[in-house]
Protein backbone atom coordinates (compact mmCIF):
# COMPACT_ATOMS: atom_id res chain seq x y z
CA UNK A 1 0.00 0.00 0.00
CA UNK A 2 1.42 3.49 -0.92
CA UNK A 3 0.56 6.59 0.88
CA UNK A 4 1.52 10.42 -0.07
CA UNK A 5 1.68 12.91 3.02
CA UNK A 6 1.55 16.15 2.24
CA UNK A 7 2.28 18.43 5.90
CA UNK A 8 1.63 21.59 6.92
CA UNK A 9 2.49 23.10 10.37
CA UNK A 10 1.23 25.66 12.87
CA UNK A 11 2.48 26.51 15.77
CA UNK A 12 1.11 27.97 18.83
CA UNK A 13 -1.26 26.75 21.09
CA UNK A 14 -1.68 23.34 18.46
CA UNK A 15 0.25 21.81 16.16
CA UNK A 16 -1.70 20.93 13.10
CA UNK A 17 -0.98 18.03 10.63
CA UNK A 18 -2.67 17.15 7.08
CA UNK A 19 -2.81 14.16 5.10
CA UNK A 20 -3.49 13.21 1.69
CA UNK A 21 -4.23 9.18 1.68
CA UNK A 22 -3.46 8.20 -2.15
CA UNK A 23 -4.72 4.22 -1.31
CA UNK A 24 -7.26 3.42 1.62
CA UNK A 25 -7.77 0.29 3.45
CA UNK A 26 -11.90 -1.28 3.78
CA UNK A 27 -13.42 -3.66 5.59
CA UNK A 28 -13.81 -5.64 3.49
CA UNK A 29 -10.07 -6.23 1.51
CA UNK A 30 -9.11 -4.98 -2.27
CA UNK A 31 -6.70 -7.42 -3.41
CA UNK A 32 -6.74 -6.01 -7.16
CA UNK A 33 -7.18 -2.26 -8.12
CA UNK A 34 -10.90 -1.21 -9.80
CA UNK A 35 -10.46 -1.64 -13.55
CA UNK A 36 -6.84 -3.30 -13.58
CA UNK A 37 -6.35 -6.81 -13.12
CA UNK A 38 -3.58 -8.38 -11.01
CA UNK A 39 -0.48 -6.74 -11.35
CA UNK A 40 1.77 -10.27 -11.03
CA UNK A 41 0.50 -12.63 -13.67
CA UNK A 42 3.18 -14.27 -15.21
CA UNK A 43 3.00 -13.49 -18.69
CA UNK A 44 5.80 -15.46 -20.45
CA UNK A 45 7.98 -18.64 -18.42
CA UNK A 46 11.31 -19.41 -18.59
CA UNK A 47 10.71 -22.49 -20.17
CA UNK A 48 11.98 -25.94 -20.17
CA UNK A 49 15.92 -24.69 -19.61
CA UNK A 50 14.26 -22.26 -17.39
CA UNK A 51 16.71 -19.43 -18.64
CA UNK A 52 14.56 -16.20 -19.55
CA UNK A 53 15.06 -15.12 -23.45
CA UNK A 54 12.33 -12.80 -23.55
CA UNK A 55 11.92 -9.36 -22.93
CA UNK A 56 9.21 -7.21 -21.73
CA UNK A 57 7.40 -4.88 -23.30
CA UNK A 58 5.76 -2.06 -20.98
CA UNK A 59 3.85 -2.35 -19.03
CA UNK A 60 4.89 -5.26 -18.54
CA UNK A 61 7.81 -5.98 -15.44
CA UNK A 62 10.61 -8.25 -16.27
CA UNK A 63 10.57 -10.35 -13.45
CA UNK A 64 14.08 -12.18 -14.32
CA UNK A 65 16.85 -10.55 -16.04
CA UNK A 66 17.10 -11.94 -19.86
CA UNK A 67 19.94 -14.63 -20.10
CA UNK A 68 19.37 -15.43 -16.31
CA UNK A 69 16.76 -17.95 -14.25
CA UNK A 70 14.89 -17.70 -11.22
CA UNK A 71 17.68 -17.16 -8.54
CA UNK A 72 18.49 -19.36 -5.45
CA UNK A 73 16.22 -22.45 -6.65
CA UNK A 74 17.04 -25.77 -5.39
CA UNK A 75 19.81 -27.39 -7.90
CA UNK A 76 21.76 -30.08 -5.67
CA UNK A 77 19.97 -32.56 -2.91
CA UNK A 78 21.50 -34.19 -0.42
CA UNK A 79 21.37 -37.74 -1.43
CA UNK A 80 21.05 -41.58 0.29
CA UNK A 81 23.62 -41.02 2.65
CA UNK A 82 22.79 -38.19 4.38
CA UNK A 83 26.21 -36.10 3.96
CA UNK A 84 27.19 -33.05 1.82
CA UNK A 85 29.67 -34.53 -1.01
CA UNK A 86 29.57 -31.56 -3.66
CA UNK A 87 31.46 -28.25 -4.04
CA UNK A 88 29.41 -25.53 -5.25
CA UNK A 89 31.16 -24.07 -8.51
CA UNK A 90 30.70 -20.71 -9.88
CA UNK A 91 27.78 -18.26 -8.04
CA UNK A 92 26.22 -21.02 -6.70
CA UNK A 93 25.18 -21.24 -3.51
CA UNK A 94 26.62 -23.70 -0.98
CA UNK A 95 23.97 -24.24 1.58
CA UNK A 96 25.69 -26.68 3.83
CA UNK A 97 29.31 -27.09 4.14
CA UNK A 98 30.60 -30.13 2.26
CA UNK A 99 31.03 -32.92 5.39
CA UNK A 100 27.72 -31.97 6.97
CA UNK A 101 24.75 -33.92 7.77
CA UNK A 102 22.12 -33.59 6.25
CA UNK A 103 18.49 -34.11 8.04
CA UNK A 104 17.34 -36.28 5.10
CA UNK A 105 18.15 -37.53 1.57
CA UNK A 106 15.93 -34.65 -0.11
CA UNK A 107 17.84 -31.38 1.76
CA UNK A 108 18.69 -28.86 -0.09
CA UNK A 109 22.80 -28.75 -0.41
CA UNK A 110 23.58 -25.89 -3.20
CA UNK A 111 21.16 -23.92 -5.23
CA UNK A 112 21.37 -22.23 -8.27
CA UNK A 113 22.99 -18.60 -6.95
CA UNK A 114 22.16 -15.25 -8.00
CA UNK A 115 22.20 -15.91 -11.53
CA UNK A 116 19.66 -18.71 -11.55
CA UNK A 117 21.67 -21.03 -13.45
CA UNK A 118 22.88 -24.45 -12.45
CA UNK A 119 26.85 -24.37 -12.56
CA UNK A 120 27.77 -27.21 -10.37
CA UNK A 121 27.87 -31.05 -11.23
CA UNK A 122 27.02 -33.71 -8.21
CA UNK A 123 29.41 -36.14 -7.38
CA UNK A 124 29.47 -39.16 -5.07
CA UNK A 125 25.19 -40.06 -4.64
CA UNK A 126 24.32 -35.70 -4.12
CA UNK A 127 21.61 -35.48 -6.53
CA UNK A 128 21.36 -33.10 -9.63
CA UNK A 129 18.26 -31.47 -9.68
CA UNK A 130 18.87 -28.69 -12.28
CA UNK A 131 21.25 -30.01 -15.18
CA UNK A 132 24.43 -27.79 -15.96
CA UNK A 133 23.73 -24.65 -17.70
CA UNK A 134 20.19 -24.24 -16.92
CA UNK A 135 17.67 -22.92 -14.66
CA UNK A 136 14.57 -23.81 -12.89
CA UNK A 137 12.06 -24.55 -15.85
CA UNK A 138 8.71 -22.65 -15.95
CA UNK A 139 10.02 -19.76 -13.87
CA UNK A 140 8.50 -16.60 -14.21
CA UNK A 141 10.11 -14.29 -16.76
CA UNK A 142 7.47 -11.50 -17.91
CA UNK A 143 4.87 -10.59 -15.20
CA UNK A 144 2.03 -8.11 -15.78
CA UNK A 145 2.31 -4.61 -14.49
CA UNK A 146 0.32 -1.82 -13.48
CA UNK A 147 -2.83 -2.43 -15.99
CA UNK A 148 -2.87 -6.19 -14.90
CA UNK A 149 -2.47 -6.91 -18.68
CA UNK A 150 -0.60 -9.05 -20.80
CA UNK A 151 1.66 -6.61 -22.94
CA UNK A 152 4.66 -8.30 -24.50
CA UNK A 153 3.88 -9.63 -27.74
CA UNK A 154 6.93 -11.50 -28.64
CA UNK A 155 8.46 -14.50 -27.17
CA UNK A 156 11.72 -15.72 -27.68
CA UNK A 157 13.35 -19.19 -27.70
CA UNK A 158 11.92 -21.82 -25.57
CA UNK A 159 10.33 -19.59 -23.21
CA UNK A 160 6.12 -20.17 -22.65
CA UNK A 161 3.40 -18.15 -23.24
CA UNK A 162 1.31 -18.05 -20.35
CA UNK A 163 -1.31 -15.26 -20.29
CA UNK A 164 -2.14 -14.10 -23.92
CA UNK A 165 -1.78 -10.58 -25.03
CA UNK A 166 -4.59 -7.97 -24.07
CA UNK A 167 -5.59 -10.25 -21.55
CA UNK A 168 -5.86 -10.21 -17.37
CA UNK A 169 -5.40 -13.43 -15.39
CA UNK A 170 -9.34 -14.69 -14.81
CA UNK A 171 -10.79 -15.17 -11.57
CA UNK A 172 -8.46 -13.99 -9.48
CA UNK A 173 -9.53 -12.46 -5.93
CA UNK A 174 -10.54 -8.97 -6.14
CA UNK A 175 -12.56 -8.22 -2.29
CA UNK A 176 -11.42 -10.53 0.41
CA UNK A 177 -13.24 -10.83 3.60
CA UNK A 178 -11.13 -9.28 6.10
CA UNK A 179 -11.25 -9.23 9.27
CA UNK A 180 -14.41 -8.67 10.65
CA UNK A 181 -15.08 -12.18 8.61
CA UNK A 182 -18.46 -10.61 7.33
CA UNK A 183 -19.02 -10.17 3.58
CA UNK A 184 -20.11 -6.64 2.66
CA UNK A 185 -19.39 -6.06 -0.90
CA UNK A 186 -21.84 -6.62 -4.57
CA UNK A 187 -19.72 -7.78 -7.34
CA UNK A 188 -19.87 -5.40 -9.89
CA UNK A 189 -21.06 -1.98 -7.96
CA UNK A 190 -18.96 0.24 -10.04
CA UNK A 191 -21.75 -0.39 -12.56
CA UNK A 192 -19.40 -0.89 -15.65
CA UNK A 193 -21.21 -2.16 -18.77
CA UNK A 194 -20.16 -5.69 -19.39
CA UNK A 195 -18.89 -5.95 -15.54
CA UNK A 196 -18.38 -10.21 -15.29
CA UNK A 197 -17.09 -10.10 -11.20
CA UNK A 198 -18.45 -13.33 -9.32
CA UNK A 199 -19.97 -13.05 -6.32
CA UNK A 200 -18.08 -15.96 -4.36
CA UNK A 201 -19.52 -15.50 -0.88
CA UNK A 202 -22.82 -13.50 -0.70
CA UNK A 203 -23.18 -9.88 0.52
CA UNK A 204 -24.12 -10.65 4.74
CA UNK A 205 -22.83 -14.24 4.37
CA UNK A 206 -20.17 -14.78 7.35
CA UNK A 207 -16.38 -16.18 5.97
CA UNK A 208 -14.81 -18.82 7.15
CA UNK A 209 -11.84 -16.46 7.42
CA UNK A 210 -10.22 -12.54 6.27
CA UNK A 211 -8.52 -14.39 3.35
CA UNK A 212 -11.99 -15.87 2.32
CA UNK A 213 -12.56 -14.46 -1.37
CA UNK A 214 -15.84 -12.63 -1.38
CA UNK A 215 -15.81 -11.30 -5.27
CA UNK A 216 -13.27 -12.58 -8.32
CA UNK A 217 -12.78 -11.24 -11.22
CA UNK A 218 -14.33 -13.46 -13.44
CA UNK A 219 -13.32 -14.26 -17.11
CA UNK A 220 -12.28 -10.94 -18.13
CA UNK A 221 -9.84 -11.07 -15.32
CA UNK A 222 -10.36 -7.25 -14.52
CA UNK A 223 -11.71 -6.11 -11.29
CA UNK A 224 -15.10 -4.35 -11.65
CA UNK A 225 -15.65 -4.12 -7.87
CA UNK A 226 -14.82 -2.00 -5.07
CA UNK A 227 -14.58 -3.06 -1.11
CA UNK A 228 -17.42 -1.95 0.79
CA UNK A 229 -17.88 -1.82 4.52
CA UNK A 230 -16.86 0.45 7.78
CA UNK A 231 -13.62 2.81 6.21
CA UNK A 232 -12.58 5.42 8.11
CA UNK A 233 -9.26 6.75 7.84
CA UNK A 234 -7.06 8.60 10.26
CA UNK A 235 -4.73 11.03 8.84
CA UNK A 236 -0.98 10.01 9.13
CA UNK A 237 1.33 11.79 11.84
CA UNK A 238 4.71 12.97 10.86
CA UNK A 239 7.19 13.13 14.03
CA UNK A 240 7.17 16.06 16.47
CA UNK A 241 9.99 17.77 17.96
CA UNK A 242 9.31 19.22 21.46
CA UNK A 243 12.05 21.66 24.01
CA UNK A 244 11.57 22.24 27.04
CA UNK A 245 13.21 25.36 27.87
CA UNK A 246 15.69 26.62 30.66
CA UNK A 247 13.27 27.99 33.45
CA UNK A 248 10.34 26.02 32.54
CA UNK A 249 9.66 22.64 33.70
CA UNK A 250 7.05 20.92 30.99
CA UNK A 251 6.23 21.48 27.66
CA UNK A 252 2.54 20.84 26.07
CA UNK A 253 1.37 20.86 22.57
CA UNK A 254 -2.33 20.16 21.16
CA UNK A 255 -1.92 17.28 18.11
CA UNK A 256 -4.64 17.53 15.81
CA UNK A 257 -6.03 14.88 13.12
CA UNK A 258 -8.59 14.50 11.03
CA UNK A 259 -10.82 11.40 10.51
CA UNK A 260 -12.35 10.95 7.13
CA UNK A 261 -14.89 8.61 6.05
CA UNK A 262 -14.21 7.47 2.66
CA UNK A 263 -16.85 4.73 2.92
CA UNK A 264 -18.15 3.16 -0.57
CA UNK A 265 -21.25 2.21 -1.50
CA UNK A 266 -24.80 2.67 -1.54
CA UNK A 267 -25.90 1.06 1.78
CA UNK A 268 -22.93 2.85 3.37
CA UNK A 269 -24.66 4.71 5.95
CA UNK A 270 -24.71 8.86 5.93
CA UNK A 271 -22.76 8.73 9.09
CA UNK A 272 -20.16 6.48 11.43
CA UNK A 273 -20.47 7.37 14.77
CA UNK A 274 -16.58 6.68 15.99
CA UNK A 275 -14.60 6.69 18.80
CA UNK A 276 -10.94 8.36 19.30
CA UNK A 277 -8.63 6.22 21.24
CA UNK A 278 -5.35 7.56 21.72
CA UNK A 279 -2.68 5.99 24.78
CA UNK A 280 0.52 6.75 25.59
CA UNK A 281 2.34 4.18 23.59
CA UNK A 282 6.18 4.10 25.02
CA UNK A 283 5.90 7.41 26.64
CA UNK A 284 5.92 8.54 29.96
CA UNK A 285 2.19 7.39 31.52
CA UNK A 286 0.14 10.25 31.48
CA UNK A 287 1.73 12.15 28.28
CA UNK A 288 -1.68 11.66 26.38
CA UNK A 289 -4.78 13.71 27.80
CA UNK A 290 -8.00 15.63 26.61
CA UNK A 291 -8.52 13.81 24.04
CA UNK A 292 -11.56 14.65 22.09
CA UNK A 293 -13.48 12.70 18.95
CA UNK A 294 -14.58 16.13 17.53
CA UNK A 295 -12.75 19.11 18.35
CA UNK A 296 -14.58 21.58 16.57
CA UNK A 297 -15.59 24.79 17.65
CA UNK A 298 -19.36 24.13 18.02
CA UNK A 299 -18.94 21.11 19.56
CA UNK A 300 -17.17 22.61 22.98
CA UNK A 301 -16.08 20.02 25.61
CA UNK A 302 -14.57 16.78 25.16
CA UNK A 303 -16.19 14.48 23.31
CA UNK A 304 -15.79 11.02 23.88
CA UNK A 305 -17.59 9.84 20.03
CA UNK A 306 -18.83 11.57 16.98
CA UNK A 307 -20.60 11.07 13.64
CA UNK A 308 -18.10 11.09 10.48
CA UNK A 309 -20.66 11.96 7.57
CA UNK A 310 -19.94 10.03 4.61
CA UNK A 311 -17.63 11.48 2.47
CA UNK A 312 -17.13 13.57 5.28
CA UNK A 313 -14.52 14.54 8.12
CA UNK A 314 -13.74 15.37 11.41
CA UNK A 315 -10.99 16.69 13.52
CA UNK A 316 -10.43 14.82 16.67
CA UNK A 317 -7.27 15.88 19.05
CA UNK A 318 -5.37 15.23 22.27
CA UNK A 319 -2.48 16.70 24.08
CA UNK A 320 0.57 15.72 25.04
CA UNK A 321 2.52 16.53 28.23
CA UNK A 322 6.07 16.68 29.03
CA UNK A 323 7.92 17.41 32.31
CA UNK A 324 11.47 17.74 33.83
CA UNK A 325 10.94 14.23 35.25
CA UNK A 326 9.62 12.36 32.40
CA UNK A 327 13.22 13.65 30.20
CA UNK A 328 16.43 13.49 30.38
CA UNK A 329 19.10 14.97 27.36
CA UNK A 330 22.63 14.38 27.31
CA UNK A 331 24.48 16.24 25.02
CA UNK A 332 22.51 16.27 21.97
CA UNK A 333 21.09 13.28 22.31
CA UNK A 334 17.35 13.96 22.80
CA UNK A 335 14.60 11.71 24.52
CA UNK A 336 12.49 9.94 22.23
CA UNK A 337 9.25 8.04 22.83
CA UNK A 338 5.61 7.50 20.69
CA UNK A 339 1.89 7.71 21.33
CA UNK A 340 -0.62 5.96 19.51
CA UNK A 341 -4.03 7.25 17.84
CA UNK A 342 -7.11 5.53 16.80
CA UNK A 343 -9.81 5.94 14.67
CA UNK A 344 -12.65 3.11 15.89
CA UNK A 345 -16.27 3.02 14.38
CA UNK A 346 -18.58 1.68 17.21
CA UNK A 347 -21.95 1.41 15.05
CA UNK A 348 -21.49 -1.49 13.61
CA UNK A 349 -22.02 -3.26 16.60
CA UNK A 350 -21.99 -6.35 17.57
CA UNK A 351 -19.84 -7.21 14.43
CA UNK A 352 -16.36 -5.90 14.61
CA UNK A 353 -14.71 -4.12 11.38
CA UNK A 354 -11.92 -3.34 9.85
CA UNK A 355 -11.90 0.38 11.53
CA UNK A 356 -11.16 -1.63 15.00
CA UNK A 357 -7.84 -3.28 13.63
CA UNK A 358 -4.87 -1.42 14.44
CA UNK A 359 -3.74 -2.73 11.13
CA UNK A 360 -5.47 -0.21 8.70
CA UNK A 361 -5.32 2.95 8.25
CA UNK A 362 -7.72 3.57 11.50
CA UNK A 363 -4.73 4.11 12.95
CA UNK A 364 -1.39 6.08 12.94
CA UNK A 365 1.93 6.42 15.47
CA UNK A 366 3.17 9.88 16.35
CA UNK A 367 6.94 9.63 17.10
CA UNK A 368 8.28 12.61 19.63
CA UNK A 369 11.61 13.83 20.18
CA UNK A 370 11.68 16.04 23.61
CA UNK A 371 15.00 18.24 24.79
CA UNK A 372 15.03 19.34 27.46
CA UNK A 373 17.22 22.70 27.84
CA UNK A 374 17.29 22.33 31.76
CA UNK A 375 19.74 19.58 31.10
CA UNK A 376 22.50 21.56 29.41
CA UNK A 377 25.11 22.40 31.78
Amino acid sequence: MKTQTLVSLSFGSALVLTLAIAATVHADSQEIAPKTGLQTAVVIDSGPDGICNTTATPDDTQAVPVGKGTPLQAEIRCGANTTVDTTAAGDDTQVLAVGSTCANANTVVIDTGPDGIADTTAVSDDTQVIPVGAGDPGGACVLTGGNGVGDTATVTGDDVRDLNVAAAQANTAVIRCGKNKLAETTANNLGILGGDDVQVVPVGSMCANKNTIVVNSGPNGIAETRAEGADLVLQGATPLKLTIPKGKDNITRTVRLTVSNVEFGTSAPANRQYSFVVSDGTCPSGTVSSVDADASALNPGLQATANVPKGGRVTGSFVVTFHLGDVTSIGTIPFRCSVTAEADAVDTAPNPDDASDTEENNSTTLNIEVTDRNDFR
